[in-house]
């Protein structure tokens, strides 16, 4: 897969999600934005929407689920669980917020950015609190 179909790809799962949820951020993690992928990566695809903060985890693995045919790994958050997971030092998150791709992005995402940047490095494949 290259980079023009990962794009392709990720734009088509951001349109058909929009059609269900509203979007705050959409980010592009892991491999692909880490070194490139390669043929045998999938995509890594972080969403935030408030629209998920009713479902139960079932549900939203069934969402999930539903892109893996287009070999996207599909994470779905609220604002305050992805806030929490990153106060947290939950490397999905921190993974996402300080080295991913934006493909969508809101205000307040990009504070949590600005606020944690400074706090976070990456030691081989663990983040570390400076």
């Amino acid at each position: 897969m290259f980079r023009e179909d990962w794009v392709k790809i990720v734009e088509n799962v951001i349109k058909e999600l929009s059609k269900k949820f509203r979007i705050e951020a959409a980010i592009v993690f892991g491999s692909w934005v880490r070194s490139g992928g390669g043929e045998w990566s999938d995509i890594d695809l972080l969403i935030i929407t408030d629209d998920v903060g009713f479902m139960s985890p079932l549900d939203r693995f069934y969402i999930s689920a539903e892109f893996r045919r287009y070999r996207v790994d599909l994470f779905l958050y609220t604002y305050d669980e992805f806030e929490r997971m990153c106060l947290k030092g939950n490397p999905i998150a921190l993974s996402a917020l300080l080295e991913g791709y934006y493909v969508v992005s809101s205000e307040r995402v990009l504070r949590l950015r600005g606020r944690l940047v400074s706090k976070y490095y990456r030691d081989g494949r663990v983040w570390v609190i400076k």
